[in-house]
């Protein structure tokens, strides 16, 4: 990354001691959801900007895939299987579903509390999207529920 001032590294967790613009573009879309120093944040959005991997702005949790192959797995066998080349794997495809479902799809939140996330109703799936007030074109997808729950 070309600038004046020098890259902040994180401090925490896995990549701690880690330059913010040599982390993964998966792990900055997910601190795009968090509450990070400004610095930070401003420097993950420049190199996900920057990336040619980063045309989806959207973290999916890894508890969110999981409640999606749990519950839809089905819906993307069917829709996958019949593609050439067999089409998308599980994580793109729930991303392309998790951007549909927040362009499309009608809002159900409750808002019962500050920090709730936003849940959003898409072809008969509830999706739960953390978004930062800071950066709100930037989104994580918390969990994937059926209508039923």
């Amino acid at each position: 990354m070309i600038t004046d001032k020098p890259i902040p590294k994180i401090n925490v967790g896995r990549y701690a001691g880690t330059p913010i613009d040599r982390l993964p573009n998966s792990y900055l879309r997910w601190m795009m959801g968090q509450n990070f120093p400004k610095e930070w944040m401003e420097c993950a959005r420049e190199k996900l900007e920057k990336s040619s991997y980063s045309d989806i702005h959207l973290n999916i949790s890894r508890h969110a895939i999981d409640m999606f192959s749990k519950r839809f797995l089905t819906l993307w066998i069917q829709s996958e299987s019949q593609k050439v080349n067999g089409g998308d794997g599980i994580a793109t495809y729930i991303v392309k579903l998790a951007q549909e479902a927040w362009d499309n799809g009608i809002d159900v939140s409750k808002y019962r509390h500050q920090d709730d996330g936003v849940v959003k109703n898409w072809q008969d799936i509830k999706w739960v999207f953390n978004v930062n007030p800071n950066f709100p074109d930037y989104l994580d997808v918390i969990t994937i529920m059926s209508n039923d729950e």
